[in-house]
């Protein structure tokens, strides 16, 4: 019974995680962290319903190579958000943002990108 415990709380916790909405994202490029580049990380993030000037999001870019981005929210147009990668700007439609990075776990995407995910 004690072997089943660890895995059973890891699920549970995961449940409650995802039921009170927040989300795993791997990236694929965006802003590099101390720890190495956005695609090496994972990213936890959490959907809101507007963002601010300054929040780091997760978003899909118009470039599939580039998606998901982690970026900067540097300004606000109606229900367009203009994000930068520390390379360049892009306008996002609020559709298009997944959600805001909460904190970022270095190193786990590595074992993401090697069961291709």
């Amino acid at each position: 019974m004690a072997r089943f415990k660890v895995p059973a709380i890891v699920v549970a916790v995961l449940v409650l995680a995802l039921a009170l909405g927040f989300r795993l994202e791997h990236p694929a490029s965006g802003f590099k962290t101390a720890l190495g580049s956005p695609s090496s990380s994972v990213v936890i993030t959490k959907k809101a319903d507007t963002y601010s000037v300054g929040d780091k999001v997760v978003v899909k870019s118009a470039s599939e190579e580039l998606s998901p981005l982690l970026g900067q929210v540097t300004a606000i147009t109606g229900e367009q958000y203009s994000v930068t990668n520390g390379v360049f700007l892009e306008t996002i439609s609020s559709e298009n943002v997944k959600g805001k990075m909460i904190v970022v776990l270095p190193f786990l995407g590595y074992l993401l990108g090697i069961v291709g995910l």
